[in-house]
């Protein structure tokens, strides 16, 4: 139970975290290292002192077919709407550097799908006797807010939460979910938003 509670302030204040450092402050390459590597040690450290919080967590294959089954249509779907609107707003963006940043944001997005689905709607279910379909809205709204410097990337923040915590609910495998959110934010950024992530990591452009 402490565990729990201290689990569910942590990704609250990761979340703060995102929103002052990343969008506020401009330092968003700092704060997602920071994060990754900050709550890679966690998980670590949880892990050696108690192997089963990995299983409970989704870290494990099992169900992974499910899952994958569940998101797949939703990525697909996604993809060709992002592709669409980039089309009818002038702001769709086709370049190879799409192949780069995937993989790495598919890391980016196994880690936020920990803090959102496993540590806070999985908590608050654990928790509390809020039924699951609030749980799955209070998340996506958190997730929402998170993401507050951006109307779009807020709806699109939303969106994302409920899906994939309604499929973890179900399923309860993260490996799909951090692949499924890698798709969905790749084809966000560089489809619809007409972004190219790497050209401003290497650049620089992510640091103040």
């Amino acid at each position: 139970m402490i565990h729990s509670r201290w689990e569910i302030f942590a990704v609250l204040l990761t979340g703060l975290g995102n929103f002052m450092l990343a969008d506020w402050l401009g330092l968003r390459l700092v704060f997602v290292v920071g994060a990754c590597l900050f709550w890679m040690g966690f998980v670590a450290i949880r892990a050696s002192a108690d192997a089963s919080v990995l299983g409970e967590w989704g870290v494990t294959t099992r169900n992974l077919g499910r899952s994958l089954g569940l998101l797949a249509p939703v990525a697909v779907l996604a993809v060709f709407v992002f592709i669409a609107y980039g089309m009818f707003t002038g702001s769709l963006f086709m370049h190879w550097h799409v192949a780069l940043i995937f993989p790495l944001y598919c890391v980016w997005g196994l880690v936020q799908q920990f803090l959102i689905v496993a540590l806070l709607a999985g908590n608050l279910r654990k928790l509390s006797r809020i039924q699951e379909r609030w749980i799955v809205l209070l998340t996506a709204f958190l997730f929402a807010v998170a993401h507050a410097a951006s109307i779009p990337l807020m709806g699109a923040a939303f969106f994302l939460a409920v899906v994939t915590t309604t499929v973890y609910f179900r399923t309860r495998n993260l490996w799909a979910l951090g692949l499924f959110h890698g798709v969905f934010a790749t084809g966000l950024y560089f489809f619809a938003l007409g972004q190219d992530l790497w050209a401003q990591v290497v650049s620089a452009r992510m640091w103040p």
